[in-house]
């Protein structure tokens, strides 16, 4: 019989194995400390830090101070009273940022974004605090981001109309005063130097 088993591929010690693999996962997983966290409107089971964090390094993702940031928004909101109403653009990004996170500094609006971080400047007043640093420079980003850069000036005011020959030549000669241009290279070239006449 033991032949006949290891004809079929199978060992005669195979019916007598180690712990399951996804039993043993999901025993570690369950093991772990869990607690309830309230992110934005809703709650979320999460792995509780207290044990399972790293030690904490100085330098902290773009991600991470964003969420942090996010919640001194929070934090920021429910210290006034009826803040929510005063600044409703503050209070959509901040509804936002618990939605969809970074992707909403994408999805909102410009003016929405502008007008939010002038709320929360009004809402700070004249000190600033450096947990909302992140979200203001992201948000800045994100302003920066969406504005095309103009390389050669602001060309929306130029008018553009139809001239004659004569009118062409009158403006060229004002705007690049050829005249006077003429007439130095006319000095230049009979004397042989330059000469200032004052």
């Amino acid at each position: 019989m033991p032949a006949a088993n290891a004809r079929n591929g199978k060992s005669a010690t195979s019916g007598k194995r180690g712990p399951n693999p996804l039993a043993k996962w999901a025993n570690k997983l369950f093991r772990r400390p869990l607690k309830l966290k309230r992110i934005g409107w809703q709650w979320h089971v999460v792995f509780d830090e207290t044990r399972l964090q790293a030690p904490n390094s100085k330098g902290t993702s773009r991600g991470e101070a964003l969420r942090m940031a996010h919640e001194a928004l929070q934090l920021l909101l429910t210290q006034h009273e009826d803040a929510r109403h005063v600044v409703p653009h503050l209070s959509h990004l901040e509804h936002a940022l618990a939605r969809s996170g970074s992707r909403a500094l994408i999805e909102l609006p410009d003016k929405v974004l502008k007008r939010a971080m002038e709320q929360l400047d009004m809402l700070e007043g004249v000190r600033r605090s450096d947990d909302l640093m992140p979200l203001r420079m992201r948000v800045d980003e994100s302003l920066r981001r969406r504005t095309p850069v103009n390389l050669r000036g602001d060309i929306a005011n130029i008018e553009v109309q139809e001239a004659s020959a004569s009118q062409f030549d009158e403006a060229e000669v004002s705007w690049t005063n050829r005249m006077e241009l003429d007439a130095i290279y006319a000095q230049v070239t009979s004397t042989g130097a330059l000469t200032t006449t004052k």
